[in-house]
């Protein structure tokens, strides 16, 4: 899958089947991982086979299910950190689509579960992005054009 076809493919999906990720799928989402730290100064971390932060009330709102691996979008508290977070995440996201995953930006839904990742001083969470095998592949939305939504 090209990246211009995982464009196209993904869409955000709430219900995983159980299923661990591929050792091969790790480590290509840990070594995308590492990249990303070291070029834009964030703090991304792989939570894997931890299914209590996507069990409370906020992700039963959100309708989550079978979420046991996310990715903890953290890094220093900084004017720009949400847009290095969208910028670089979705990267991340690009990536997981191609290996065969699905994923979810979440921004309030889920619980934050102590010893699960580690946080240096001035660093805050930014969001969590839910990733593993959909129980289904999502759906496309309508989508506005540009005209309603800019002049």
């Amino acid at each position: 899958m090209t990246i211009q076809e995982a464009i196209l493919a993904r869409h955000s999906v709430r219900a995983y089947i159980d299923k661990p990720l591929a050792e091969d799928v790790i480590g290509a989402l840990r070594a995308r991982i590492d990249e990303v730290n070291a070029v834009a100064g964030l703090h991304i971390q792989l939570v894997l086979n931890e299914p209590k932060s996507f069990q409370g009330t906020l992700a039963k709102y959100g309708h989550f299910s079978g979420v046991s691996n996310y990715l903890v979008m953290a890094g220093k508290k900084t004017e720009d950190l949400d847009e290095k977070v969208g910028y670089y995440g979705e990267q991340i996201v690009l990536l997981a689509q191609m290996l065969g995953l699905n994923t979810c930006w979440v921004g309030v839904s889920y619980s934050k579960i102590p010893n699960t990742y580690v946080l240096e001083d001035g660093e805050k969470i930014a969001c969590y992005i839910s990733l593993g095998y959909g129980a289904n592949q999502g759906r496309a939305h309508k989508v506005k054009s540009v005209n309603e939504v800019s002049n």
